[in-house]
C-alpha cells in the first residue's frame, strides 16, 4: 500500500466517531496542568492550577450536558504523582486512540507584564526563532524540566515519519485551530495562534493531543480577569464548544 493511501487509513481510524472506536458516546479527556505541589505559574493575582482547575471543569459542565463522556486528570488540587516526569506520563496515558477522541491540556501563561493573549499548541519541533522557556516550564521547569525538553524535542522530527503519528498531528492541529478561534473569539483576547512545540504531555497521546494557555497571569489586564469565575466560566464554555464542533455533535 502506498504511503498516501496509508495515511488516509490511519487518519480514518483516528476520526472522532470512526467505527473503529469502541465507544457508543464520544470521550475526551480534560487535563487541569499542575497540581499538588507544582503550582504552576503564580502572580497577585492567580495560582494557575487553581484557573485551570475551574476552567477544566465549567468544561466538563458543558460537555456532558450534551453526551460527551469526560474523563478528567485531575478533579482537585492533588497532582498524579509528585515526579513530574511520572506525573506528566499518568496524564497523557488517559488517552488512547479507540476509547479517547481527544486530550486538551489547560495553561495559564507568564510572561512580561505587557505579553498577554491566548496560544494554542501541538506537538512538533519549536517554530524558528521560539523560545524554549514556555516547553520547559511545563515539563517541570529547572534542570528536570530543560532535560525532559530536549528528550521531547529530539523525538519531534522521528514522529514525522510515522503514519500514524502524521494522522495524529493531522487532527492535533485542526483541534488546535478551533480552540484557538474558539477562545479567542468568545473573549475578545489577543491571538497569539496556533504553534508547534515539544510539550511532553501531547507527545504521548495517541488520540488528537493539543495544550493551550488560556491568558498569561502576570499580566495586570488578564490576571485580574482570570481570577474571575465568570471569565473562567466563558474559557470553559469556549473550549468546550469547540470541542463539540471539532467531535461533530
Amino acid at each position: 500500500m502506498k504511503r498516501g493511501a496509508l495515511l488516509a487509513v490511519a487518519v480514518a481510524l483516528m476520526l472522532p466517531g470512526s467505527t473503529a472506536a469502541p465507544t457508543l458516546r464520544p470521550r475526551v479527556v480534560l487535563d487541569p496542568g499542575h497540581g499538588g505541589a507544582d503550582s504552576g505559574m503564580v502572580s497577585q493575582w492567580v495560582r494557575e492550577a487553581d484557573v485551570n482547575l475551574a476552567v477544566a471543569k465549567a468544561a466538563r459542565s458543558v460537555l456532558e450536558r450534551r453526551g460527551v463522556e469526560v474523563i478528567m486528570t485531575r478533579s482537585d488540587t492533588r497532582a498524579l504523582h509528585p515526579d513530574k516526569r511520572t506525573d506528566l506520563d499518568r496524564r497523557a496515558r488517559l488517552a488512547n486512540t479507540g476509547t479517547v477522541s481527544a486530550f486538551v491540556s489547560i495553561h495559564v501563561n507568564a510572561g512580561s507584564p505587557a505579553a498577554r493573549g491566548i496560544e494554542t499548541f501541538y506537538f512538533g519541533q519549536p517554530l524558528a526563532g521560539q523560545s524554549r522557556s514556555l516547553a520547559v516550564f511545563e515539563n517541570g521547569g529547572g534542570a528536570s524540566g530543560e532535560a525532559l525538553t530536549r528528550q521531547v524535542t529530539s523525538s519531534a522530527q522521528a514522529v514525522l515519519g510515522d503514519v500514524l503519528a502524521q494522522a495524529k498531528l493531522t487532527f492535533s492541529r485542526q483541534l488546535a485551530q478551533g480552540l484557538q478561534a474558539g477562545l479567542v473569539g468568545a473573549t475578545g483576547a489577543v491571538n497569539r495562534g496556533v504553534q508547534t512545540d515539544a510539550f511532553y504531555v501531547i507527545r504521548n497521546p495517541t488520540t488528537p493531543a493539543v495544550l493551550v494557555e488560556v491568558g498569561f497571569g502576570s499580566s495586570p489586564t488578564e490576571g485580574p480577569r482570570l481570577a474571575q469565575a465568570a471569565y473562567q466560566q466563558r474559557l470553559g464554555t469556549a473550549i468546550a464548544e469547540s470541542l463539540l464542533r471539532f467531535l461533530h455533535q
